[in-house]
């Protein structure tokens, strides 16, 4: 074989070594999942009669129902923050009530906060002309911890691979029960970031997911026959609550409308 040809041939060769199938789909990037959205939103105000309970519910197939329910409450479950962490919102989205339907794209069943999160803040963006931005300060918050290491309590459990992951909170004012399934320590310490007052970080080390319930008094008086969330998370749960500085997010809204009519 002439140099010439000996050369071309290796130059293929090599070529050919370089970008084998293995390595071409190596370099080929998977791209991030698109953030959830609904499709068909109906929004009405609610008619106001009196003491309406309020409630949301997201039910197979991607479908989002929502009764006697405030503006202000999607912001909190959209940025899943507090009311002294958003500003500039107007006073209406506190006062006026709505009913709401919507399905997700492709019917697509909801399964983690995180979706739960992008399908309320789509809604907002898409009916109610949201706009916003972050900023970012230092301030008091909590680390949840294991409070003995290697020891967790008798009501924390690890989660059954079957179950499908719920987080629920309820109180009536004087009690406070929460139930979790088949949910991460992440999950978990978000959760806890409304009852405490401040945000939570995970700093358990803990992997995998677990199923819990709780209750505890959200105040406690002499007549309680429950003992506080930091006890209960204690001598229940084998963690804590330990106080921390931290970075603190605020939302600010920068537009916020009425929805127009369906």
């Amino acid at each position: 074989m002439k140099p010439k040809a000996r050369t071309a041939a290796l130059s293929l060769i090599l070529l050919a070594s370089t970008f084998t199938p293995a390595s071409f789909l190596a370099q080929i990037q998977t791209p991030p999942a698109l953030p959830l959205r609904f499709e068909v939103i109906s929004v009405h105000p609610h008619p106001f009669a009196g003491d309406e309970p309020s409630n949301r519910r997201m039910l197979p197939g991607g479908r989002f129902v929502a009764t006697a329910t405030t503006v202000r409450t999607l912001l909190r479950i959209a940025f899943a923050t507090d009311d002294n962490r958003i500003s500039g919102a107007p006073k209406w989205v506190d006062d006026r009530l709505f009913d709401i339907t919507a399905t997700a794209v492709d019917r697509t069943d909801v399964k983690t906060p995180e979706q739960f999160q992008q399908l309320i803040l789509s809604l907002l963006e898409d009916r109610f002309e949201l706009k916003y931005h972050r900023e970012q300060k230092v301030g008091p918050i909590y680390w949840l911890e294991v409070d003995k290491p290697g020891k967790l309590g008798p009501t924390l459990k690890p989660a059954s691979a079957t179950s499908e992951p719920n987080m629920s909170t309820n109180s009536n004012g004087t009690r406070t029960l929460m139930t979790a399934t088949n949910m991460s320590m992440a999950d978990i310490a978000a959760a806890l970031r409304r009852q405490s007052g401040r945000p939570v970080q995970d700093h358990t080390s803990l992997a995998g997911t677990y199923t819990f319930q709780i209750q505890w008094a959200p105040e406690e008086t002499p007549e309680s026959t429950d003992q506080s969330l930091f006890t209960v998370l204690k001598d229940q749960l084998g963690l804590k609550l330990q106080p921390a500085r931290g970075p603190i997010e605020l939302i600010v809204i920068d537009h916020i409308a009425e929805p127009s009519a369906n």
